[in-house]
């Protein structure tokens, strides 16, 4: 039964190319080109980023879109490569006395309201963080949507070319956008109450 970390590995060699040489063509890490080929799901991220990485590889070796994500989607597991951390720290129990009980109670109280009056003041100040994965900028593609996704924070709002998209409990959205031939400039702003918006833009073509 054919893997899909062989149809990558075989086609890129059919091809006489380097993964070094996909890479940089790709703009992508080798190491995520080499995970990819042997199916190290541990070693990326989580799955819309790696079905987009997926998708623009597969376009890039010439081979047949869905049937290469239907190989992914059989040989990957997302829930046997979501890593928990399921360590537990001991912590030896502390002896206060009534009189250290209540003035330590009292300090971090005061540092507690100190941190959230700090914390909310630097937040009305600083755009939301925002990450676009993918599509690399100056991307290349032969099909006509792209994926594009990333990572904001969750209080955030996002929206790609004006249509709001869903975000996460962990901040990371994902979204199918259509491209038009030629060049296309997708533009993702995010967005939360009283602060400034960040905005980051990619330009994509798509060659006929």
């Amino acid at each position: 039964m054919e893997s899909i970390g062989n149809k990558l590995s075989s086609s890129r060699k059919k091809k006489n190319i380097s993964l070094k040489k996909a890479a940089k063509d790709l703009r992508l890490k080798v190491e995520i080109l080499e995970a990819l080929e042997k199916e190290e799901w541990q070693k990326l991220p989580h799955a819309p980023f790696v079905k987009g990485f997926i998708q623009n590889y597969a376009a890039y070796l010439g081979l047949d879109i869905d049937h290469t994500l239907a190989l992914f989607r059989r040989a990957f597991d997302e829930k046997k490569y979501t890593q928990k951390d399921t360590s537990i720290k001991k912590i030896k129990p502390a002896i206060l006395t009534p009189i250290r009980l209540i003035n330590t109670v009292f300090i971090l109280s005061v540092l507690a309201f100190a941190v959230y009056l700090a914390l909310q003041y630097f937040s009305i100040l600083q755009s939301p963080k925002l990450e676009v994965i993918i599509p690399q900028n100056d991307a290349q593609t032969t099909i006509s949507q792209v994926i594009v996704a990333g990572k904001t924070e969750k209080e955030a709002t996002i929206s790609v070319d004006g249509n709001l998209i869903g975000v996460d409990q962990d901040g990371n959205f994902t979204t199918e956008v259509k491209l038009d031939p030629g060049k296309n400039i997708i533009t993702v702003i995010a967005s939360k109450k009283l602060s400034p918006k960040a905005k980051i833009q990619r330009t994509v073509r798509l060659i006929n």
